[in-house]
């Protein structure tokens, strides 16, 4: 059988079950994720929220592993790929906004993380890695805080990787597959903390 990395590591993050919700830099256990704070969701109005949300994960999920597909057989340039992972950009946003009112101790830093997409145009890649994948420029913020972020941040390094080489070199390819496949490692940790 032919997986691809991130459809392949998508099914052992299922399969998993009660067992290590995986991400980038750690693991997450069921217990820890049951441990985290969140905000009731009470009412016909919190619910249809989450609804929407867990649509656009999915959505999300969707989009980033055709995104690896198109750049696995070649079929998108630089201009498709940034545009794929604007749209990626997109989607998250709207999750973090659900994100924001399930989890309100990673607020700020959530909000501080939306501030990236003003600077993608000049932002270095390597401040880009200093200041938000390793969060130089963000407040402190729980564990919890940091998958959502994520998804925020990973296509944000695809704009600025296709900015930077628009012919799409070998090595720039091997980066942008890295990052997607690194954020849909977050999107069930994410679902986790705030669909359910």
């Amino acid at each position: 059988m032919n997986f691809s990395k991130p459809s392949f590591f998508a099914c052992l993050l299922i399969m998993g079950g009660s067992a290590q919700l995986s991400y980038a830099s750690g693991t997450m256990n069921e217990k820890e994720i049951e441990n985290v704070d969140r905000v009731e969701v009470t009412g016909e109005e919190a619910q249809q929220r989450l609804s929407i949300t867990a649509g656009l994960l999915a959505d999300y999920e969707i989009a980033a592993k055709k995104l690896i597909m198109n750049l696995d057989n070649g079929s998108s340039n630089a201009i498709d790929i940034s545009k794929q992972a604007e749209a990626l950009l997109a989607l998250s946003e709207n999750v973090i906004s659900s994100a924001q009112y399930r989890l309100p101790q990673c607020n700020e830093y959530l909000a501080k993380t939306l501030i990236l997409k003003d600077n993608l145009q000049e932002i270095s890649h390597a401040s880009l890695e200093k200041d938000y994948h390793h969060d130089g420029v963000l407040p402190k913020a729980p564990g919890e805080c940091y998958h959502t972020k994520d998804l925020f941040v990973h296509p944000a390094t695809v704009i600025v990787l296709t900015r930077d080489d628009p012919t799409l070199n070998e090595k720039t390819k091997a980066s942008i597959s890295t990052e997607i496949s690194e954020v849909l490692a977050h999107t069930e940790v994410v679902r986790q903390l705030v669909i359910y």
